[in-house]
């Protein structure tokens, strides 16, 4: 018995759609609207253009605000009364009155009101007239970007200042903490200036171990102008917060470590004032005694009233 060969069309490999790679479905949807503007009389060049730019998902009809107008006057009466008080605590108010909102919903109601100038900000009545604007990165200093952490020491050491006062004087404790070598250098300044903060850059590049890479601030005046020009001569990079919260609670752990009752007490370093030099010494990192606890008070058994 003689066995036939299978036909040639058993041995072809399986063809693969194109169509099913996300790229190629990109391209033919693409061709599709560059055909459907084509029909319309739109040239060739303005098919394209308007096939490539993406299409607004905004739905034609958004939802509208369901409270009514006298409970916006009413939230807006009160927030005029209580400038202080937030969303929360206006809607234990507007509840007590029978007005029944939820807490977003005041909130939105407030922020309406604000973008209206129907009412005023908190820092408004604090004092400040403008409005805080956001900082434009322009210059050497860059956002901390989300997830960015220091790999190596002298990566993202962390600089910030500290407010104290001791002898009714004001200071301003700068310290700088490195995250990977857990060195720690702090320098006590009269005034939190720009000048001061470069001063003390200079400070951190001599008594770091190891080379200062990269620098991590927050947002305050005291480190641009002249830090963050000294930060571009250096080559350092400069970045500046949003900081991660594990940034903040190691410099807050830093500060109690060294003075534990929140004041520079007691206070061994230079301090600078008016550009001259006083009181020069090493901060001691040894642990200061704490005060003896005073023992149980004796009672005089004579001086004690017979009854």
């Amino acid at each position: 018995m003689q066995i036939k060969p299978a036909p040639a069309s058993c041995y072809r490999k399986p063809r693969i759609d194109e169509t099913d790679h996300p790229e190629a479905r990109r391209r033919l949807a693409i061709l599709a609207k560059v055909d459907a503007f084509r029909a319309r009389g739109v040239s060739l060049e303005v098919a394209l253009l308007a096939a490539e730019v993406p299409r607004s998902r905004r739905p034609r009809r958004v939802r509208r605000p369901r409270w009514t107008r006298e409970a916006e006057q009413r939230v807006w009466a009160l927030r005029r009364r209580y400038p202080f008080m937030g969303k929360g605590r206006l809607r234990v108010l507007l509840a007590r009155e029978g007005v029944r909102l939820s807490e977003s919903t005041v909130g939105r109601i407030v922020a309406k009101g604000m973008r209206r100038g129907r009412i005023r900000p908190c820092a408004f009545c604090r004092g400040r007239v403008t409005v805080k604007q956001r900082r434009r990165f322009d210059g050497h200093a860059q956002r901390w970007r989300y997830g960015q952490r220091a790999r190596q020491p002298g990566e993202l050491v962390q600089i910030d200042h500290l407010s104290a006062s001791r002898e009714s004087k004001q200071l301003k404790e700068f310290k700088a903490v490195s995250p990977v070598g857990k060195q720690l250098v702090a320098r006590v300044y009269s005034r939190a200036t720009a000048h001061n903060a470069k001063r003390f850059l200079d400070a951190v590049r001599a008594d770091l171990p190891h080379d200062l890479l990269s620098v991590q601030v927050d947002g305050g005046s005291e480190f641009r102008a002249a830090f963050e020009q000294a930060c571009e001569e250096l080559r350092i990079p400069l970045h500046v917060l949003p900081a991660p919260p594990a940034a903040v609670q190691r410099l807050r752990r830093a500060r109690q470590r060294h003075h534990p009752g929140g004041v520079l007490e007691p206070l061994r370093r230079r301090v600078h004032r008016r550009g001259r030099q006083s009181r020069p010494g090493r901060l001691s990192t040894l642990p200061q005694p704490r005060p003896t606890p005073p023992g149980p008070r004796l009672v005089d058994p004579q001086r004690v009233p017979s009854r």
